[in-house]
């Protein structure tokens, strides 16, 4: 007799779950609706701080897989500083150790690091 109560009872929770699934499908928007007059969220660009973190891209435009690789903005700026100081040597080891890199991408994100131009 209980399992055929836990059962009922497993298939009313269904059923429910269901039915709410359904009814705010209904009537909230999707991700690709919105309705007139309201503005999308800005999306940050390429290259801004997210959350603490910095996305570096590729210096030789790799391929998708490794094009951003997550580097907190704390190391960022540790590294522009080793730069700034002439110890690139010493910036290339803290790249590699703080975003997990192998040594000649984090050699060519350095070289690109170096540029004052990139913000």
């Amino acid at each position: 007799m209980s399992l055929a109560l836990m059962l009922v009872a497993l298939l009313a929770a269904v059923g429910v779950l269901g039915l709410g699934v359904w009814v705010m499908g209904r009537f909230v928007p999707g991700d690709g609706e919105v309705p007139p007059g309201v503005p999308r969220p800005a999306v940050p660009e390429p290259g801004a701080p997210v959350g603490g973190y910095t996305l570096v891209r590729a210096a030789d435009g790799g391929d998708a897989a490794e094009a951003d690789v997550p580097v907190p903005a704390r190391t960022v700026a540790r590294v522009r500083e080793l730069l700034a100081l002439g110890r690139e040597i010493e910036a290339v080891r803290v790249l590699r150790d703080a975003a997990g890199m192998d040594e000649r991408r984090a050699r060519e994100t350095v070289d690109r690091l170096r540029d004052p131009r990139r913000p």
